[in-house]
């Protein structure tokens, strides 16, 4: 055992998608956890209060976007907090930015190496945050080199 102190953590980086048409919203986490594979289910926490866990909460289903290296501009413009709501969320390249919807209307990004179609179980108040359960509806395996947080504490 070392007895250095602080540590390192790498973990996956994902752009959650909510919301249709005008009320369509992103947020990013590097949060995201299995929670049970009988049923699917994951788990990701988000801030007390945040304008993120107001639109999960609201839309009641989220689509999980998995982040390819190449996307590590959508991770860092969906966690501004400065950004706008709807499909035309970047301006002129907002076409590119979508794929398609899911069946209920919810924008897919185009180009994740993976994606999970989720519907909100229960909340769990966890200090300052909240941690969301939600019961995986559906996935797609996309190609890629996925985006990673090294998360650095010491």
């Amino acid at each position: 055992m070392s007895t250095r102190t602080g540590w390192r953590f790498a973990s996956g980086v994902s752009v959650l998608t909510c919301g249709a048409a005008d009320r369509a919203h992103g947020v990013t986490v590097s949060t995201l956890s299995v929670a049970s594979v009988h049923p699917p289910m994951v788990s990701v926490a988000l801030r007390r209060g945040s304008r993120g866990l107001g639109a999960l909460l609201t839309a009641g289903r989220f689509v999980v976007n998995g982040l390819s290296v190449q996307q590590a501009p959508l991770a860092r413009y969906f966690a501004r907090k400065d950004r706008s709501d709807g499909l035309a969320l970047f301006g002129p390249e907002a076409e590119s930015a979508w794929e398609s919807y899911t069946a209920d209307g919810v924008p897919l990004l185009a180009g994740t190496v993976g994606r999970l179609e989720c519907r909100i179980e229960r909340t769990v108040p966890v200090g300052d945050h909240e941690l969301l359960i939600a019961r995986v509806l559906g996935s797609y395996l996309g190609s890629g080199t996925p985006l990673l947080n090294i998360d650095t504490r010491s």
